[in-house]
């Protein structure tokens, strides 16, 4: 199994761990849509990586590959994922212990606190350096997130940024020493957990529901 999903006290650990650099392909979007289900009963949710790569972005061979329709659907796959994420009725945690690529960097801009470690890791959007052009729905939660002055470098440009500078940018929120991100999501996500939920998924659908809009009209998704 890639994904693996633990729950304890309420919240829901998701790790996505491949052994490598956690490439997104529909093997483990299976898995990954199987444990999202199944942690629906929790108060909150973590969504993490393993050591080293958070993920390293969709399977690029599919993406650049000679089948449009191939790199549409599992792109569009990757997208449905997303709009769960941030379309999500209660809160979750994205615990970023290495790099984020392209749909790995637009996870982390669905969830509602993100929480990186310092390394040796990169983050960014390389599509357009890829030749991928961006359609409606990840530019969505990518220009909510991010600072206003780096949408151009960040999503046109394809700029890529170190841990420091992904908080400045706005890829994550906050930066913790090397192996302390997994202990800082579990006591955020307790915090969260205390919330009132009805009024959370009521606010949270009113702050995103025009960029919702969007991302599920791009992405064929019947609200």
């Amino acid at each position: 199994m890639t994904v693996s999903l633990a729950v304890d006290n309420d919240i829901a650990l998701i790790t996505i761990d491949d052994g490598h650099k956690n490439v997104i392909n529909h093997e483990v979007l299976d898995e990954l849509e199987h444990c999202w289900a199944q942690a629906r009963a929790a108060k909150c949710t973590i969504l993490q990586g393993r050591p080293g790569s958070f993920c390293a972005g969709y399977d690029i061979t599919v993406m650049t590959g000679s089948d449009p329709t191939a790199a549409r659907d599992l792109g569009h796959r990757g997208g449905k994922f997303a709009y769960a994420l941030y379309s999500s009725d209660k809160p979750v945690v994205a615990v970023c212990t290495g790099h984020a690529f392209t749909i790995g960097a637009v996870w982390l801009a669905c969830c509602d606190v993100r929480i990186g470690e310092q390394g040796a890791y990169k983050y960014g959007m390389s599509e357009v350096a890829l030749g991928v052009a961006f359609s409606a729905w990840p530019l969505q939660p990518m220009k909510a997130r991010l600072n206003p002055a780096q949408h151009i470098p960040a999503l046109l440009h394809s700029r890529i940024y170190t841990p420091e500078e992904a908080v400045s940018a706005g890829f994550i929120d906050e930066l913790q020493a090397t192996g302390g991100g997994a202990a800082r999501g579990l006591e955020v996500a307790a915090q969260l957990a205390e919330l009132p939920q009805a009024a959370y998924a009521k606010s949270k659908h009113e702050l995103h529901k025009d960029a919702l809009a969007i991302m599920a009209a791009d992405l064929g998704i019947e609200p």
